[in-house]
């Protein structure tokens, strides 16, 4: 059977964990949207995603959505926002002991 602080501990970490995941469909749909990044023109056609493409937009009512753009990019800054946090981590244990 695990102690209580095990459980706090490990509820921390879950919590955190899909807070990354609601920070990455954020980042995914935000970076998107910022002209010179996420968006990319080629005549008619309007491309969306960073750093893939996972939404196109043809002048008129047709729009192109690529899953696999989607998830990498949710993964992508998944990975980010994890690394970053490790490294945040590391840095202010280093400074505080």
């Amino acid at each position: 059977m695990r102690s209580k602080g095990c459980m706090k501990l490990c509820m921390k970490k879950k919590i955190s964990l899909k807070l990354f995941w609601i920070l990455s469909i954020m980042a995914t749909i935000i970076f998107a949207f910022i002209p010179n990044v996420g968006i990319r023109i080629e005549g008619p056609y309007h491309y969306f995603g960073f750093p893939a493409q996972w939404l196109g937009y043809y002048k008129g009512p047709r729009l192109t959505f690529n899953i696999l753009g989607i998830l990498f990019n949710i993964a992508f800054f998944y990975f980010v926002f994890f690394i970053s946090n490790k490294i945040l981590k590391k840095i202010l244990r280093s400074t505080a002991g």
